[in-house]
């Protein structure tokens, strides 16, 4: 027997098919922000906006366990939805020369490789098996703020050149170190999940 919502956040999130939900409104608010911010990286406000956009695929998960609203409107969401931030953050960042550009291929390509390898799992098997898991986080983490932090070494450069030198060196380390510490073991996971999936879709 289903158990009864027992808080207005959880009847909220029952009463809309698991649609409306504080950890989906931001992801909702956190896109929007992405959008606007990526443009304007190459300026502090942008900067502003743009870095608690991409933080907040950290809190979501958080909030819904703890508001008991997690829904799998909510697992899709936090599964994908941070992909088109990077995407559209990182072709900004590419073309605005912002960060490195190795880096930026680097970050890009492991992100291609997370959704190729999804989108193989929802078309191989009945269920997804693929989900992002606490390693998962902190590959997506770690290979985003470098770049990000590439980006304010870059903004830094005019007024605090020691620093903005500094905060490259950073940001190479946690790109870098985050995909391959974090993101490859993902991949592979991801990849073994999908080759053995509990249910093959059915024709």
């Amino acid at each position: 027997m289903a158990e009864t919502p027992s808080s207005a956040l959880q009847r909220l999130a029952a009463a809309t098919g698991g649609v409306v939900t504080p950890a989906n409104v931001l992801d909702a608010v956190a896109l929007v922000g992405a959008w606007w911010a990526g443009p304007r990286l190459g300026s502090w406000k942008g900067y502003a906006v743009g870095a608690p956009s991409y933080f907040a695929d950290l809190a979501d998960g958080i909030i819904a366990r703890r508001t008991g609203t997690v829904t799998q409107v909510g697992e899709i969401m936090d599964h994908v939805g941070d992909k088109p931030k990077i995407f559209w953050g990182a072709w900004h960042i590419w073309r605005l020369r912002l960060a490195d550009r190795p880096l930026i291929a680097t970050v890009v390509a492991y992100n291609v490789a997370n959704a190729v390898v999804t989108g193989y799992d929802l078309l191989r098997n009945a269920e997804p098996g693929v989900f992002p898991d606490r390693r998962a986080k902190w590959a997506m983490m770690t290979s985003a703020t470098g770049m990000g932090v590439q980006v304010a070494a870059t903004n830094a450069e005019r007024t605090h050149p020691r620093l903005a030198r500094a905060l490259r060196v950073c940001g190479a380390i946690s790109s870098y170190g985050g995909v391959a510490a974090f993101g490859i073991p993902t991949t592979v996971g991801y990849w073994r999940a999908a080759r053995s999936g509990a249910g093959r879709r059915r024709d």
